[in-house]
């Protein structure tokens, strides 16, 4: 019997030791929830005088052009975003057109009379760029044609455009005096596209 007790005593025992920790167990929760990661704001727009910006515009339209004329173009390129544009390049896209019926003068040298010639005769003169009291000019462009610069990347900062910081881009164009008859009834169109980068 002796025996007995103590084999029930020790299975007791045993019993109560595992029984103990898991009667004593403490547990607790600790929760994080809605956690967010955002990107910040990017975007640019651009203007014609500096006061409203927009994301898609017709900056500009100059007609009745005569060799010699001179247009000055100003547009204006706003970061309306939260992170610094630290790239921005213009790129123009040209379209050569005839624009109406061919002049007698015309029809006499022009021998495209699908396609216009004008793009050939426009000279940038200066393309200068102003941020704040800073300004300067884009000298590789001096001299070209809209021709030449055609689907060119023309990279127009120095240094970052931070956030609600506009440049002011002025492009001065003379149509050549060399320009002949085969530019009469001739149209530009010019799409002009602004890529920012962070």
């Amino acid at each position: 019997m002796k025996r007995a007790w103590i084999v029930a005593a020790g299975i007791l025992a045993a019993l109560l030791v595992l029984a103990g920790p898991a009667k004593s167990f403490f547990t607790d929760v600790a929760l994080s929830q809605n956690n967010e990661i955002s990107s910040g704001k990017f975007d640019i727009a651009i203007s014609r005088d500096g006061s409203r910006f927009y994301n898609d515009l017709k900056l500009f339209e100059f007609s009745n052009l005569k060799p010699g004329d001179e247009r000055t173009l100003t547009f204006y390129i706003k970061n309306r975003g939260d992170t610094d544009v630290s790239r921005l390049t213009m790129v123009l896209h040209v379209s050569d057109l005839e624009d109406g019926s061919m002049s007698p003068a015309e029809k006499a040298v022009d021998n495209t009379t699908d396609v216009g010639e004008l793009s050939e005769y426009l000279i940038v003169k200066e393309l200068k760029v102003y941020l704040g009291d800073d300004s300067w000019e884009i000298e590789w462009t001096k001299d070209k044609s809209l021709k030449e610069l055609n689907g060119k990347e023309i990279g127009l900062l120095k240094e970052p455009l931070k956030e609600d910081e506009v440049l002011k881009v002025t492009m001065t164009v003379e149509f050549s005096k060399k320009a002949g008859n085969e530019c009469q009834t001739d149209k530009v169109v010019v799409d002009m596209k602004l890529n920012a980068e962070q």
